[in-house]
């Protein structure tokens, strides 16, 4: 099981790579309004265009991954996202920039589930939780990064030089891609068993029987939805549409949302705005740890369910802070929770699926997610943004909360081996 680790490590890096990219958006927004003037709708456009393009990528990667393999879908949308964000620097327009935020959004998008799907399919049952919350965290040191960049170059560079840098250091981290292999399960499917138990053995990695049969993407799209399908489906999406509303929701908004509280608080923010964000980021990363420690323990249900509503309530009391030590306590429990939950959520997806529809399964339910995240930054302004800094918190504790009622209603995989079509 040591082995898989490697796997788990590479696809770290990928993923460090895509929440850099992300939270650049977030972290060069202000920037962006104050030297470029733009209207307030290109400004709904631009705060929504990655969760637009992540959207667009989410509904073609998983169809293509099952097709054509994981390793060469991860490859084309990484290229897709890395791109674009170095690129965006040189956006002569917000329009533009617009553009390639959307493009970013599709690499994004069609990556994630994929890289996802693969280590889980590497992963034995005894250690897949721990795994995949092992590669979410990742997310957290990507979102360092791009705010610890933010820190060095927004003062001097801009938003542009900022961008640019964010994709130069995207590259770096996306050449684990030249050593990631193929999914050994997708092998055995397409009848390259040689390969498959070669990559097992490598990699100490699960080998079961898979049937051959070819999946048209009609008959993929129907599994998700028929013979009991939709008894599992339905359940993730909504999960994921709530979860990835109140994180695009809260995070991308949160450097405006936080500059305009109470007096104590807002000079606070004034002084210490880069600390701030340092600290309740952070604060992510034991919330990934703990879901490491106890995914494969407790189970997924109960951990998806417990973090979503704690992240509920901590965004409940976040919404009343009035003094900067609870300010900053509240931010800290909300950022723990919000987190762990999803990596509690990207190991509960892959394993509902069998891997003729893994790819699409994952990805099609993180597009739900994207309609989420499109709706969450222009859920935002229309609730009073700034200026109504309660109602927009209690907004999103109320949507964690029941997402948290419905993780109970999804299947449990802790210690099961993840389904298969083995007839022929």
């Amino acid at each position: 099981m040591k082995k898989q680790i490697l796997l788990v490590i590479l696809g770290g890096f990928l993923w460090m790579a895509i929440s850099q990219n992300v939270g650049v958006i977030s972290f060069s927004l202000k920037p962006i309004i104050i030297t470029e003037s733009p209207p307030n709708s290109l400004i709904f456009w631009l705060a929504a265009a990655t969760n637009i393009g992540m959207l667009i990528g989410a509904l073609i990667s998983g169809p293509i991954a099952d097709q054509f393999g994981r390793r060469k879908t991860i490859i084309t949308f990484t290229i897709i996202h890395v791109a674009s964000t170095l690129l965006g620097g040189f956006s002569p327009t917000v329009l533009v920039l617009i553009g390639y935020r959307i493009l970013v959004g599709v690499g994004v998008g069609g990556s994630l589930p994929i890289i996802a799907a693969l280590v889980s399919e590497y992963s034995g049952k005894e250690v897949r939780g721990r795994n995949i919350s092992l590669l979410e965290s990742f997310w957290a040191y990507g979102w360092l990064i791009a705010l610890l960049m933010a820190w060095a170059f927004l003062p001097f560079t801009g938003w542009r030089g900022y961008m640019i840098a964010a994709g130069l250091i995207a590259i770096l981290f996306s050449l684990s891609l030249v050593i990631m292999p193929e999914s050994q399960r997708y092998l055995i499917k397409i009848g390259k068993r040689d390969r498959a138990i070669e990559l097992a053995e490598k990699y100490d990695a699960p080998l079961v029987e898979i049937s051959s049969e070819k999946i048209g993407l009609y008959r993929q799209l129907s599994l998700l939805i028929s013979e009991g399908g939709w008894k599992i489906t339905l359940p993730l999406w909504v999960m994921w549409f709530i979860i990835t509303m109140g994180y695009y929701g809260i995070f991308i908004w949160l450097p405006a949302l936080v500059a305009g509280q109470t007096y104590e608080i807002g000079l606070f923010i004034k002084e210490n705005f880069f600390l701030y964000l340092f600290i309740v980021t952070l604060a992510q990363i034991p919330g990934y740890y703990s879901s490491v420690l106890l995914i494969d323990k407790i189970g997924r249900k109960p951990i998806l369910s417990i973090y979503l509503i704690m992240t509920g309530i901590a965004s409940f009391f976040y919404a009343f802070s009035t003094s900067v030590a609870t300010f900053i306590l509240w931010g800290v429990v909300l950022s723990f929770f919000d987190l762990g939950a999803w990596a509690a959520i990207y190991t509960y997806t892959p394993e509902q699926y069998p891997t003729h529809i893994r790819g699409t399964g994952t990805s099609w339910a993180g597009s739900w997610g994207r309609v989420g995240g499109i709706l969450g930054p222009m859920i935002v302004p229309l609730l009073g943004g700034v200026e109504k800094w309660v109602s927009v918190f209690i907004f999103f504790a109320v949507i964690h909360i029941i997402g948290g009622l419905v993780a109970l209603v999804g299947r449990e995989m802790k210690g099961r081996e993840m389904p298969e079509i083995t007839h022929t």
